[in-house]
């Protein structure tokens, strides 16, 4: 088989999202894809994805305002091996040496691209080490690489792993000559993707005539950032079939604060404040009377005006609001609590420091969402609430129940002027 999308991971994500993407390419153009799939762990699906040949993608959620849902099969899948089983590396090296492949993808979680002093194939840079490896020994074309993990600089830090087991291995010029005429791309992916939509299944599976367990759903929103040269799109057509793809020279950056502050940053304000108000459910949440206006107010009055004058920033968060009232979405409160003292300093902090520093002042929605954060950990690691208790994992991260102490487990390091302004503020709405 001769193919021209090698793919490590075979997650609900990617498939809901690339590989559906390379469906609507095929459909658009008449020009398909064959894509491998490499299963980057020891334990996963691709047998059962190549023995099926076809999968199904459930999307549900608002598109130009108006909600609506479509299932579309998704054919792409030719092929795939697992390297950790008898047979499987060998498979995978056969494959690298396609002579129409073209694009190298992944989605292996933000733990999977990293480097460990192991001399065989044992992970997903090693892996595609070997398989450039192979390709360099045979003179072949050079190949795009996209990784999908939601770490920064992901195509950077892929090259970089991939460099350092060339050395490990003593590999020949001929491989590091090969490996920089290889294009990595930095990239920035958002798509919420529930997974595979139990309750809608039996339904789709009458429909069909039959089962289909690879079914997945995704919501109609989607954005993909691609940074580098536009030679991808002779590779990869996304324009070509109205997908919401952008290929950046070096905007990248400002896409992935923009996520990162609103979307993400959205989601962390609100758990402490719809947990301890009895509210499990995102969609909930932003449909209540009482919580609609303060996430307006925090979206447009706080978190875009503290790092944008764009419209386009605002436009990206009325989006947001949409996305999260899709009422196809189950998501839970508990699970984005998880970890909240680490996502606080990621995603609410910018927001803190970067309004305080343009304005003056502190953004009084932010802050009012942060005080229900400390009332949320103010207890001995176990939350009750309206819906039945909840478990802090990270409460060991908090270094004491007073306000100065919350503050710096919060967002440790924080300049002096607004630390104080923060401990006033926070200490005064304590006492009302």
């Amino acid at each position: 088989m001769n193919y021209t999308v090698m793919q490590f991971g075979e997650g609900n994500f990617i498939r809901s999202f690339f590989d559906w993407m390379l469906q609507r390419i095929a459909d658009a153009t008449g020009e398909g894809h064959k894509v491998f799939l490499v299963q980057p762990i020891s334990n996963g699906r691709v047998k059962e994805l190549v023995e099926a040949g076809e999968y199904h993608v459930l999307l549900k959620g608002f598109d130009e305002g108006e909600y609506k849902e479509l299932l579309e099969p998704v054919s792409v899948i030719a092929g795939g091996a697992n390297p950790f089983e008898r047979g499987g590396m060998e498979a995978l090296l056969d494959a690298a040496l396609s002579p129409d492949l073209r694009v190298v993808t992944s989605n292996t979680t933000e733990a999977g691209i990293f480097f460990e002093e192991r001399m065989d194939p044992h992970n997903f840079p090693s892996l595609l080490a070997a398989v450039l490896r192979a390709r360099a020994k045979k003179a072949m074309s050079p190949l795009h690489i996209l990784p999908l993990e939601l770490i920064e600089n992901n195509g950077a830090t892929l090259k970089r792993c991939v460099e350092q087991y060339g050395r490990l291995w003593g590999c020949e010029p001929a491989f590091f000559s090969y490996l920089d005429s290889c294009a990595f791309y930095d990239t920035l992916v958002d798509r919420i993707v529930p997974g595979f939509p139990a309750k809608d299944a039996p339904e789709i599976f009458r429909r069909l005539g039959k089962e289909d367990h690879n079914l997945t759903m995704g919501e109609f929103f989607h954005l993909f950032v691609i940074q580098g040269e536009k030679t991808i799109l002779d590779v990869l057509p996304f324009h070509k079939a109205g997908l919401n793809v952008i290929v950046t020279a070096d905007k990248l950056p400002s896409y992935r604060e923009r996520k990162v502050r609103i979307l993400n940053g959205v989601h962390t304000a609100s758990v402490p404040v719809a947990l301890l108000a009895g509210v499990e459910l995102v969609k909930d949440f932003v449909k209540n009377e009482r919580f609609a206006p303060m996430l307006r107010k925090l979206v447009h009055d706080e978190i875009v005006p503290a790092f944008s004058d764009d419209p386009e920033a605002h436009r990206y968060g009325d989006d947001v609001l949409e996305r999260f009232s899709n009422p196809a979405l189950e998501h839970s409160f508990r699970s984005i609590a998880l970890n909240s003292v680490a996502k606080s300093n990621t995603r609410l902090r910018p927001t803190l420091e970067g309004y305080f520093e343009k304005y003056g002042e502190l953004p009084t929605t932010l802050v009012e969402c942060f005080s229900a954060m400390i009332s949320f950990y103010d207890c001995d690691g176990v939350r009750e609430l309206p819906k039945g208790p909840f478990v802090l994992a990270d409460f060991s991260r908090i270094k004491g129940r007073t306000v100065p102490k919350m503050v710096d487990s919060f967002f440790p390091g924080l300049d002096l002027p607004l630390r104080e302004a923060l401990i006033r503020k926070l200490e005064h709405a304590g006492k009302r």
